[in-house]
């Protein structure tokens, strides 16, 4: 059986952006060149990409977690283990909507996720007992 192994690089820290699009493209780009984000009086982001108006704002990750941008390597000769190193971590992803700010949900609502998931997975203390506060 396959197995991932990782190792961690010199991971310099990194604004995630989700777009209201698909891009043919992976890799670094040198995004403030094309994203001039202002920011509203109401605390969003405003930018245009490609002529195209685009409201946004910061969600940060759930406390605890850490996303990271992983490359794969070529494995050494006859390894079926996949090589992964990490080149960059984000606390925060920017959510961007097309032609406005992302409306409540979607990605803000699943962020919420690893608070929900720690909470229903939690060990429920002995002296609780069922129908009492």
């Amino acid at each position: 059986m396959a197995a991932v192994r990782w190792r961690r690089g010199p991971a310099a820290p990194l604004q995630a952006q989700l777009l209201p699009c698909g891009l043919r493209y992976h890799g670094p780009a040198p995004v403030a060149a094309f994203l001039r984000v202002q920011r509203g009086t109401g605390g969003e982001l405003w930018a245009s990409f490609r002529g195209r108006l685009m409201g946004g704002r910061d969600l940060p990750l759930p406390h605890g977690y850490r996303g990271m941008v992983l490359q794969e390597e070529d494995a050494p000769h006859g390894d079926e283990d996949r090589c992964v190193t990490v080149t960059g971590t984000f606390d925060a992803i920017r959510d961007w909507g097309a032609d406005g700010v992302p409306p409540p949900g979607g990605l803000a609502l699943a962020l919420q996720w690893g608070d929900i998931a720690q909470a229903i997975h939690a060990p429920v203390p002995e002296s609780h007992e069922e129908g009492t506060p």
